[in-house]
């Protein structure tokens, strides 16, 4: 009888777990900013500026963090040269600030000792130095296990698919995941995630979903770019994968660095 309440203890604990760790739900809003070069220390200042607030939307536990990455390829006609990505534990909080968050308020808690006169010439400098080209509402859909921490100076790559059928997801968690969970094991890099775009939505959107790689420095990610081969594979695997990859479009990738960080 003992042993027959320890085991039905240990399957208890161990579907609570999996339910905790199966409802667990990460939402980011990615903004796209576009930068021209005479504008690049501008728009330092203002991110700077900004993350201060960004600080107190997280004590406050309104958003769960925010980053800032610059982009690459970054040429003038190959679209951003920046990134900020907010991160939210719902959906609701996303979209309600989105919709309108008390930015005023925030600023005389982050900076109560600014005059009016400096508020008012940073709001300036933040609409003169860059522009949001695109905004991408996204949810975490599935992650390798890693004990990864980002820090600045993180590489990652964003991979920008475009969904062409239903079964794209569950290709890239039962055939890709794996060899990705692999390469993090290995070291080779420190964590693949998939996110799914929420919005803009419909058949004109650019991409669907967005896969991310990161990788501590620059010298592991040229590591894997270099001697990655794909690994042996048996026939029943590459089949497998032939079909995954007619589940989606891979529209481009960018290398991306993380810069700022607030948690």
């Amino acid at each position: 009888m003992k042993k027959l309440i320890t085991l039905a203890l240990v399957i208890f604990m161990t579907i609570r777990i999996n339910a905790q760790e199966n409802s667990e739900q990460l939402y980011l809003l990615f903004e796209f900013m576009q930068v021209n070069d005479e504008h690049e220390s501008e728009y330092w200042q203002v991110e700077e500026f900004w993350s201060g607030i960004h600080k107190q939307r997280v004590a406050d536990k309104t958003i769960l963090g925010w980053d800032m990455w610059s982009l690459s390829p970054a040429g003038t006609e190959q679209g951003s040269q920046y990134m900020t990505v907010t991160l939210f534990s719902s959906l609701k909080d996303m979209l309600q600030a989105s919709a309108s968050w008390d930015v005023g308020n925030y600023v005389k808690k982050a900076y109560p000792d600014m005059k009016e006169k400096e508020l008012n010439a940073m709001y300036d400098k933040t609409a003169r130095s860059r522009n949001i080209a695109h905004q991408v509402y996204l949810k975490q859909a599935d992650k390798t296990k890693d004990s990864f921490e980002m820090k600045v100076g993180t590489i990652a790559t964003l991979d920008i698919m475009k969904l062409l059928d239903e079964g794209y997801e569950k290709a890239e968690s039962e055939i890709f995941k794996p060899w990705h969970q692999d390469m993090v094991t290995k070291g080779k890099k420190g964590s693949w995630q998939m996110l799914r775009a929420i919005l803009p939505a419909g058949s004109e959107a650019y991409g669907t979903h967005i896969t991310v790689s990161m990788y501590k420095d620059a010298a592991q990610l040229a590591a894997f770019m270099e001697n990655t081969d794909g690994g042996e594979m048996d026939l029943m695997t590459k089949l497998a994968v032939a079909e995954g990859f007619k589940t989606r479009e891979w529209k481009e990738m960018k290398i991306s660095t993380l810069q700022k960080m607030v948690r």
